[in-house]
């Protein structure tokens, strides 16, 4: 293991500082791979390597240098980064302004700031600034938004010191979960490759580093991969393996768009496309908006009752004429027979002429439900999606009374019949296991929906709901899609029990080629229908949905 020593303005010897190898494999980076992201686990050195990449680099010698380190609130600058800086930077020579948080070089005409972006409207402040070095510890915290404009435009050589990087550190987590592990980690997630960015030709790289390599920390604290045991299961594997698919604060833990080893098999929520059967019940869904992401998503429902996200549309700065009369001729090409749609409650108010609904309904050709945006409404939601998302069956029910009693049970038929002690023999019956879990699948062309799932994590205050985001438009539009695949669910049992038939008398046809008797199924089932419409007292039906179709 190499050493770096640190020397004063007079150059006398300050320090040694001694980077481990993986830390050694962030500095020697060339110059010239413009981002680099450092990290995986915990206590694997990032913040003590991106504080003193400056020092270590020497860049602050050279006059002109402006360097920053950003995090997303400032008491986390605090806690970490200005702490480490006031125990090296003042060996060099550093003078540290407290009120605007800025380290200067006097002999060299260098600086070092520390910033942070609590807000999206917070990375205006650095609209006048311009930065050799740039560094964001736990990237994850920050959205793409904010990461792509300060990198973007304030990283850029000065006349005196001709370098422009960004450096970055992070654990799995965070708002900006989906979008680090799109950029640096998924294109190889063992690291050490070149990424150049098909737009801009730049490349960037990633650096895996976990505690085990940080072998002084190890030395300090030889107990610490035993502690991190203790943590829950989610947060243990991001902080202890550096696991991307699980990361602290996640509202969606058990999501899996990719099959975990040793999970099993239904543990999947993304799955590859396939044609819907006609007579499937079909919906839609939309979280409305202009400025915000307008966000639609169909899904359909299958005679085992299982829910399918089969297509979604997005729109942005578009009138409700457009991105409806979108959906409308997407429906009429594709012959589905949308029989159900569900807005936005905000759809509904007043706004001195037709309504979001009333114009929807216009455009689109199809009346809309409301979400029902009410109080408790969103926590309701979410605790739906997880049950939809859920693949694990539930803990069986056991009866309070220990044994079955034979008089108590003859009582209950005498004075209340048959039905009643069924209901008595029930309690006793070990509960039959779930099939068909999880209850939602996604195709994998939803990808605005897959990717927004993992963004989610719980909100400080409001600690039962998903704390906001920018993007967060398909998650409250995927809580209306539950919700009005639960009431369909619930309106449509008869339905589902004949499409279940239909199903097989489908199957049966396609391997036997019996048509003659695939007619005379199909005929039968119709009469049935037809019998329970006639025999059916006319009420308002639970569901929109019309007649099914056998064709």
């Amino acid at each position: 293991m190499s050493s770096v020593q640190v020397f004063d303005p007079g150059n006398e010897f300050i320090k040694e500082i001694r980077p481990n190898l993986r830390q050694e494999d962030l500095l020697s980076i060339p110059d010239s791979v413009f981002e680099a992201l450092y990290g995986g686990s915990a206590y694997s050195g990032k913040s003590f390597l991106l504080t003193l990449f400056p020092i270590i680099r020497g860049f602050y010698k050279f006059r002109g240098f402006k360097g920053i380190i950003l995090r997303r609130k400032f008491t986390d600058l605090e806690r970490e980064n200005i702490r480490l800086s006031k125990e090296y930077y003042p060996k060099t020579g550093g003078k540290y302004n407290e009120q605007k948080h800025v380290w200067e070089w006097p002999e060299y005409g260098s600086y070092m700031d520390f910033g942070h972006i609590q807000h999206s409207s917070d990375v205006r402040q650095y609209d006048s600034s311009q930065y050799n070095y740039a560094c964001f510890d736990e990237l994850t915290s920050f959205t793409e938004d904010q990461y792509i404009y300060l990198v973007g435009s304030r990283v850029r050589p000065s006349s005196s010191f001709n370098i422009a990087i960004a450096r970055s550190g992070t654990n799995p987590g965070g708002v900006g979960q989906t979008f680090v592990y799109n950029r640096f980690v998924k294109p190889c997630e063992t690291g050490y490759k070149l990424i150049k960015d098909v737009n801009t030709g730049l490349y960037r790289i990633f650096i895996p580093a976990f505690a085990q390599d940080n072998t002084q920390g190890m030395e300090y604290d030889p107990l610490y991969l035993q502690k991190l045991e203790m943590l829950p299961e989610a947060e243990k594997r991001a902080k202890k393996y550096g696991d991307w698919n699980a990361f602290k604060g996640s509202v969606f833990t058990t999501f899996r768009p990719i099959r975990f080893p040793n999970e099993p098999s239904n543990a999947l929520h993304v799955i590859e496309p396939f044609t819907i059967p006609s007579y499937w019940p079909k919906f839609i869904t939309i979280d409305w908006g202009k400025r915000a992401l307008c966000h639609c998503l169909w899904g359909a429902i299958s005679p085992d009752r299982r829910v399918y996200a089969y297509r979604e549309m997005t729109w942005k700065n578009k009138d409700i004429y457009s991105w409806a009369s979108e959906i409308r001729d997407i429906n009429n090409e594709s012959n589905e027979g949308i029989e159900s749609a569900t807005l936005c409650g905000s759809a509904w108010q007043d706004r001195g002429t037709d309504t979001i609904a009333e114009q929807f309904t216009k455009y689109s050709g199809l009346a809309a439900h409301s979400s029902e945006n009410t109080p408790g409404s969103r926590v309701i939601g979410l605790q739906l999606i997880h049950d939809f998302l859920r693949f694990e069956n539930k803990i069986n029910l056991k009866s309070k009374e220990q044994f079955y009693d034979l008089v108590k049970a003859q009582e209950i038929y005498r004075n209340y019949g048959p039905a009643a002690l069924e209901h008595y023999k029930q309690q006793f019956y070990d509960e039959a296991p779930e099939s068909n879990l999880p209850i939602v699948q996604i195709f994998d062309t939803c990808k605005v929906l897959i990717e927004t799932i993992p963004n989610c994590i719980y909100d400080e205050k409001k600690i039962e709901d998903i704390a906001e985001f920018d993007g967060d438009d398909p998650i409250d539009n995927f809580r209306y899609f539950c919700k009005t695949a639960k009431r369909l669910l619930m309106g449509e049992s008869d339905h589902l029990d004949r499409m279940t038939k239909i199903q097989a008398i489908i199957q049966k046809k396609e391997s036997d080629q019996d048509m003659t008797s695939f007619y005379r199924q199909m005929e039968f089932i119709e009469k049935q229908n037809q019998e329970s419409l006639n025999d059916c007292i006319p009420v308002s039906r639970r569901s929109r949905f019309a007649r099914m179709r056998t064709h």
